[in-house]
């Protein structure tokens, strides 16, 4: 998918816009994924991955989570590289585990150190000590990634 003028024109009223060349913008971007703008594609893509709305069906209800979030910095996924406001991405998988279920997708609205990518896709494969001890802790936990 190529990025291009066209598609900069649809976003550029949105608040927060970068002050750059359209050119700039471009070479930076990866989309659909990435864009160094709003991202023009983003509709595009939650119709094709995610699940359309329907107020009048939807279900979903969850009580907000209120559970002690301590987790260690030592573990080696979170190692792999610094970043001085990083969180650990176990500390991550509870909200998502809590707020979302298996394909859901996750908004990472910060997109700073990767750990929520990584805490969706742990959500499918966890090692088994944390997935006992969250099970432990909290009720229809549903695994899979997100």
């Amino acid at each position: 998918m190529k990025l291009n003028k066209e598609d900069i024109d649809k976003v550029r009223h949105i608040e927060g816009f970068p002050i750059a060349k359209d050119e700039d913008i471009i070479a930076l971007s990866q989309p659909p994924y990435y864009t160094a703008c709003p991202n023009p594609f983003i509709e595009d893509f939650i119709k094709e991955h995610g699940k359309p709305y329907d107020e009048a069906t939807d279900t979903y209800h969850r009580e907000p989570f209120a559970a002690d979030v301590s987790e260690g910095k030592n573990d080696l996924i979170y190692n792999v590289h610094s970043y001085h406001t990083k969180v650990p991405y176990k500390a991550i998988m509870r909200y998502i585990l809590h707020y979302t279920e298996p394909g859901d997708i996750v908004f990472d609205g910060f997109c700073g150190t990767g750990m929520t990518g990584v805490a969706a896709q742990a959500c499918g494969n966890p090692d088994s000590k944390f997935k006992n001890l969250i099970e432990y802790g909290m009720h229809n936990v549903k695994w899979g990634a997100r």
